[in-house]
């Protein structure tokens, strides 16, 4: 991967989805003058970018429908391609910063995958992973609109949101896992703590 071009320090938020990443880093990066960079912002951008010609998880997922990827396919080939997407597409996110970052930034999203993050942490980086309980990711997953518009295009919304949801929560297990073994910095999301005391959790593990 390119080196960096900038020697100032990168916060890297990644987890599972629920977790909290998105609001925390915004807070975070406006509280503290910093760059942000939600990697699911730029998503779109990379997806275009593409060659046809190059094989690419993410132009695969693109192209199928809401029934092929959470009805259709078991749970666990549905997770081997999330991850495949995820990797791909940070990829493009460490291009992005590389040509991109000329001063401190705050890095959220799922694409922060702890097996791959870990040899490219330098000694003035800081990284958390936020991960949400199964319990919290569903009840929060339930209320967000958008969600019910794809789980409607499916042949049976309701085994489609379990597949997802069960899907989220294995992958959310295998971060906390990897991340832990590491010896990474993780925080379980449960409900249990306002976001004003996950923040000021946040800002602590982060030595803010």
């Amino acid at each position: 991967m390119d080196r960096l071009v900038t020697g100032a320090p990168i916060y890297w938020i990644g987890g599972s989805s629920c977790g909290g990443k998105s609001t925390l880093a915004r807070r975070l990066a406006d509280e503290h003058g910093m760059a942000l960079y939600s990697c699911d912002e730029h998503y779109e951008e990379h997806l275009l970018g593409i060659s046809d010609q190059a094989p690419s998880a993410m132009r695969t997922v693109s192209r199928m429908s809401a029934d092929e990827i959470f009805y259709a396919r078991s749970v666990s080939e549905q997770l081997s391609t999330y991850v495949d997407v995820l990797m791909e597409d940070f990829a493009h996110v460490w291009r992005d910063l590389a040509t991109r970052a000329h001063g401190p930034v705050v890095v959220e999203g799922n694409q922060l995958l702890p097996w791959v993050m870990e040899p490219l942490l330098r000694p003035q980086d800081r990284a958390i992973w936020l991960i949400p309980t199964e319990d919290f990711q569903r009840e929060h997953y339930a209320k967000r609109g958008w969600i019910h518009g794809i789980l409607r295009s499916t042949s049976n919304p309701e085994v489609a949101f379990n597949n997802w949801m069960t899907r989220d929560a294995l992958f959310a297990e295998r971060v906390r896992t990897e991340a832990q073994e590491r010896g990474l910095e993780v925080m379980a999301v449960d409900g249990s703590r306002t976001l004003d005391e996950m923040y000021a959790e946040v800002l602590a593990r982060l030595g803010l």
